[in-house]
């Protein structure tokens, strides 16, 4: 990844992963393809100013997440458009706990 990366942490359960990318967007849809449709799981730990954006839910999945990306079905067409950076983005994952 490029020196204007930002490193994330996030995670569901007992584990935690981080991961470096250019954007949030690029961040969270990498998180989400790391979890396989498992959206409402995943926890945002770092960076702070990510806390905001929060998406868990045990009720399962809510409207959160599709809102960051501008409503609904909007996050396919992100990924579509922005594959090669999200490629990029998930070869940086590393589990830390």
């Amino acid at each position: 990844m490029t020196q204007t990366s930002t490193t994330y942490e996030y995670g569901a359960m007992s584990s935690r992963f981080s991961l470096e990318a250019e954007n949030k967007l690029t961040a969270y849809a990498t998180m989400c393809l790391h979890y396989n449709g498992n959206y409402s799981l995943i926890a945002l730990y770092a960076p702070q100013e990510c806390k905001d954006d929060q998406w868990l839910s045990f009720g399962g999945p809510n409207e959160k997440l599709e809102s960051l990306f501008g409503g609904h079905g909007k996050m396919e067409e992100y990924i579509e458009q922005n594959i090669e950076a999200i490629k990029a983005c998930y070869n940086t994952i590393k589990r830390l706990v």
